[in-house]
């Protein structure tokens, strides 16, 4: 039983557990916590009190309706639940007589009298029916769709508007980063006014006297998502290649400043919104070069720690927006910049993991990155027993350790899969929580999304789908956005390997594309996936599958 019908015309898209990933959409309606494009456009806003907040909040609005939030979502369903259990009570049925009656479980009946699932319509009227409600019953779920229908309209409308170029009007909480070096860490302000402030239009010129694509880009929401990510990874090659060389002098930040825009480079990465990313990658690179060359001591070596995260970014965004030998240009360039900081054991093995995915995404160099990463991972192991081991190297040895076992699976060597995996495994575990230093976003949930990764990638479809079942995302810090998308693609993978499972597939990357829409309509393997399953297409069961692909950009 899948919680949206998909046999009707209008499916709901798929709604998550907060707590339990599920990987079967059918048992776990609870909402994954996610970003949504209308979210941050208007609470942190209104929090803000700046005087736009009416009119941004306006624009996520339609004209004369009032918007309707997850809250009033939420709500709806408590009511709906706490309705049928008020009637099964007064008909003098427990739970268990009436799930069998209605042909579920007893644990489903009790997760749809809490508001926890809603299930389809038959459900409601056979309750309606068995419970004598006189329609009472019937209308309440009819009047929950229609709730629903609406929020997922005015959803669509404003993610439409904000999948390029969504602009957070605070600093991604880089607090979330739990390390203390290199702009790691950071409070909950924004950057400084100089970054933040008046942002060119579409086709006016930079400081830099050139006509920034990226700005282009992220104010054409109609333009197709493939020649989005074209003209990124054109901007991006700009910058790394041939930046040019500012018209006017450039008025240098301090460290602390520098850091922070480091810290908000990564934090929109992980968040998915790489159109923005790439947008604040030029005057990022700029300042932490200045700072290098003016700073002196303990200063520059922070400097240095800066300039090569902001290099680790730029890698990470070049291998997302599908060009990994650019992305390697960047992670060379970070490794050497780190290199100055040798006694910073956890910088120089983040530098060795982004060459490693750079070398893993670029073809027949899997036995190049096998080398780069098992050579780093001898060099943190050295310091494995020294007291002075803090979450930083745990954080980074424990990546690299995961990327050892991503190489591993596609030499098809199942027993290191399984060797680094429960060595990465037992590094979670003296790291003792979900964290997010050095932005690796390690811990024993981040494990567990690999060991899933894994199985997908390796034929072992119900694996994948078992561990999905048991995979708890609550705990993971609010920046990783963009990873909780990619469980949801590793399972809608798993389940299109497994018969009679598209409409659980769709499902999961629908929830993919809510969660981070740039992640999804960027990323190979799932756009391959995409165009799969519309070969093999079923409109009356997958009736969300043609619009997601129009979204996309992959032709029918």
């Amino acid at each position: 039983m899948i919680v949206a019908d998909v046999r009707g015309a209008n499916p709901a898209p798929p709604v998550f557990d907060t707590g339990a990933l599920s990987a079967r959409p059918a048992r776990h309606s609870h909402q994954l916590h996610a970003q949504v494009a209308c979210d941050p456009l208007t609470s942190n806003r209104r929090a803000s009190g700046r005087r736009n907040s009416r009119l941004d909040a306006g624009r996520c609005e339609r004209k004369g309706e009032p918007m309707i939030d997850r809250q009033d979502l939420q709500q709806a369903r408590d009511d709906l639940g706490r309705k049928l259990a008020a009637l099964r009570r007064s008909r003098g049925l427990i739970q268990e007589a009436l799930a069998r009656q209605v042909h579920t479980t007893r644990s489903t009946l009790g997760m749809v009298e809490r508001g926890r699932q809603v299930v389809d319509r038959i459900f409601w009227l056979q309750c309606d029916t068995l419970l004598d409600a006189q329609g009472e019953l019937l209308a309440a779920y009819d009047a929950y769709r229609h709730l629903q229908s609406r929020f997922q309209a005015q959803q669509a409308e404003a993610a439409q508007r904000a999948r390029w170029g969504a602009v957070p009007e605070a600093v991604m909480a880089a607090g979330e980063a739990t390390g203390e070096r290199y702009g790691e860490v950071g409070d909950n302000r924004r950057p400084p006014d100089r970054f933040h402030g008046e942002r060119p239009e579409a086709g006016r010129t930079t400081r830099t006297g050139q006509v920034s694509v990226v700005n282009a880009v992220a104010g054409r929401g109609e333009e197709a998502d493939h020649d989005a990510r074209s003209r990124l990874l054109a901007e991006l090659r700009r910058h790394l290649l041939a930046p040019a060389a500012p018209k006017q002098p450039v008025e240098p930040l301090t460290l602390s400043e520098v850091r922070q825009r480091v810290a908000h480079l990564h934090s929109l990465y992980q968040r998915g919104n790489y159109a923005e990313a790439v947008r604040a990658l030029p005057d990022t690179f700029e300042q932490a070069n200045l700072l290098t060359r003016t700073c002196t001591g303990t200063q520059r070596a922070l400097a240095v720690g800066s300039l090569a995260a902001a290099n680790l970014a730029a890698a990470k965004l070049t291998v997302k927006l599908g060009d990994p030998s650019l992305a390697w240009v960047a992670a060379d360039r970070a490794a050497r910049v780190a290199a100055e900081q040798a006694e910073d054991v956890a910088l120089v093995a983040a530098a060795a993991f982004s060459v490693g995915t750079a070398l893993l995404a670029m073809p027949d160099r899997v036995g190049d990155a096998e080398e780069v990463v098992l050579a780093a991972l001898d060099g943190v192991t050295d310091t494995r027993d020294s007291a002075s081991t803090g979450p930083r190297v745990l954080s980074a040895h424990g990546a690299l350790t995961l990327l050892a076992a991503l190489i591993a699976a596609r030499q098809a060597q199942p027993a290191a899969v399984e060797r680094h995996l429960d060595d990465a495994n037992a590094l979670a575990r003296r790291l003792g929580a979900d964290r997010n230093d050095l932005w690796t976003g390690f811990g024993p949930t981040n494990v567990m999304i690999h060991r899933i990764s894994i199985a997908a990638r390796t034929d072992q479809p119900q694996l994948a789908i078992h561990l999905g079942e048991q995979l708890d995302t609550s705990s993971l810090p609010a920046a990783l956005v963009s990873r909780r998308a990619r469980v949801h693609l590793d399972l809608a993978a798993a389940y299109a390997c497994s018969p009679g499972n598209d409409p659980a597939a769709v499902l999961h990357l629908l929830e993919a594309e809510r969660i981070a829409p740039q992640t999804v309509h960027v990323h190979g393997r799932t756009r391959h996936l995409i165009g799969d399953l519309l070969t093999r297409e079923r409109r009356a069961v997958t009736p969300g599958l043609r619009a997601l692909a129009e979204r996309a950009g992959i032709a029918a």
